[in-house]
């Protein structure tokens, strides 16, 4: 074994152990809202992305899309983690970075394709410090999406500095130079790839970024369908008979690497 195989590997450990850990969390009622708009506000703030506000949350007309989820990541029942995911289709178009992006975006939707936006992503700051798989085992949410509604691409909005994240992981290019983005003070770059070569390149390497159709069905429900102005779609089941490959996960035979990344989120 390789150098890079033995260091991925291990990468995949650590993710799918804490994977174990926590929670993946359909938020849907005021009360998980307003835990996530303070979770937001408080990361973002601690990042000089926004200005102080008299009051400590941060939201958008986009958190009430029907073509929108909005996810809570948490560890016993502790808030950790949030992402919010849009369904770009023909029909549908409007997801939060087509505000900043729409000469590109709009080429896909015009041409009949459809692309996931994962947007305000953020991870508790104590959490970050403890642990740098949080992001990871977040951002899985946006290949499970792509899988469960079979779109040609994902995409994602970042600041400069982390595109070189989202290239190396994600196998997503850049396609724009920063650009003023949905209240935000610092300017973020739009990132994209098919999902195809996503599947290729980063579930062969990381598995823990694929999924079973039972654990996408039970997020975002029994339909892949991007009819979302009309729901009565949602009542056939066309996952049935398509599912995607579920790359193996990496065993640990001693439980170091779970007792490891539990440690890190009790210490806290």
């Amino acid at each position: 074994m390789s150098t890079t195989d033995h260091r991925e590997g291990l990468f995949a450990l650590k993710v799918s152990s804490l994977l174990e850990d926590i929670e993946y969390d359909r938020v849907e009622t005021d009360e998980q809202r307003e835990a996530v708009y303070r979770l937001r506000y408080d990361c973002y703030l601690s990042e000089a992305a926004i200005d102080p506000r008299e009051h400590p949350r941060f939201t958008d007309p986009f958190d009430e899309q029907d073509n929108g989820f909005l996810f809570a990541i948490r560890y016993r029942d502790r808030l950790i983690s949030s992402i919010r995911l849009h369904i770009a289709t023909p029909e549908y178009p409007d997801t939060p970075s087509m505000t900043a992006f729409a000469d590109v975006l709009g080429v896909l939707t015009g041409r009949g394709e459809t692309f996931v936006d994962p947007t305000r992503f953020v991870v508790d700051r104590r959490v970050r410090a403890a642990t740098a798989l949080m992001p990871y085992a977040t951002l899985r949410l946006a290949a499970m999406a792509a899988d469960h509604f079979d779109t040609d691409h994902i995409i994602a909005t970042a600041r400069l500095e982390h595109t070189p994240f989202y290239r190396r992981i994600f196998q997503l290019e850049p396609r724009t130079q920063p650009r003023d983005y949905l209240g935000l003070v610092k300017p973020l770059c739009l990132l994209s790839n098919d999902t195809e070569t996503i599947r290729e390149r980063v579930y062969t390497r990381y598995p823990i970024f694929s999924s079973d159709p039972e654990e996408r069905e039970a997020l975002f429900g029994v339909s892949r369908s991007t009819d979302f102005l009309n729901r009565h779609a949602m009542l056939a089941n066309d996952n049935d008979g398509r599912p995607f490959r579920r790359y193996p996960m990496p065993v640990d035979l001693t439980g170091t690497a779970r007792a490891e990344s539990r440690r890190r989120l009790e210490e806290i």
